[in-house]
């Protein structure tokens, strides 16, 4: 997988969060644009977690093997494993908790890219994204009206959300041209 491709495939995520932060930027005090933001970067989030795994999948080995086991290879592909009543293996989709997704792909990144992106767990910018996860996860299955309802802080947590995101974004694409320069 080339870089361009990557960056192809990350357009359309892009193009839509950046529709929605001038949206935002354009209508602050609307609830709305708020929801609309919010929705935005996080497909924004998971769209690119799903490439840069994909990336993992098609990598090719700097030196020596790129060793996936099979367990991170199924999840990898977010897959799940069943008997069906025919007797038959079945595939299904395995849905992941985005937290432990996001760790565990920049694990498999830092390991096959010889890269050290920190996640920066434990400190503001990964408190910043679980806050940010439960406004999502509230506008999207809302309990009563107030569910709708954002707040300047909770709107600027998630900006700082994806302003974090898109700095480890970067790093990783950094790593990639990094690792491609040294494959020639």
């Amino acid at each position: 997988m080339t870089i361009g491709q990557i960056k192809q495939s990350l357009g359309s995520l892009l193009e839509d969060a950046g529709d929605a932060e001038t949206f935002l930027e354009n209508n602050p005090e609307s609830q709305f644009a708020r929801r609309t933001y919010i929705r935005s970067i996080f497909s924004c989030i998971e769209g690119t977690i799903s490439i840069l795994k994909d990336v993992c999948l098609k990598a090719k080995p700097q030196e020596g093997k790129r060793y996936i086991s099979i367990e991170e290879f199924v999840l990898l592909k977010e897959a799940s494993y069943e008997l069906g009543n025919n007797g038959k293996a079945k595939t299904t989709t395995k849905f992941l908790k985005l937290t432990d997704n996001i760790k565990f792909t920049f694990n498999i990144l830092n390991r096959l890219f010889n890269s050290e992106i920190d996640l920066k767990l434990g400190k503001k910018e990964w408190s910043n994204l679980l806050e940010s996860i439960e406004v999502r996860n509230r506008i999207t299955h809302p309990k009563n009206s107030n569910s709708f309802t954002i707040t300047d802080e909770e709107i600027t947590k998630c900006k700082d959300t994806i302003s974090w995101f898109n700095d480890l974004s970067h790093q990783t694409f950094l790593s990639f041209v990094k690792s491609s320069s040294k494959n020639k």
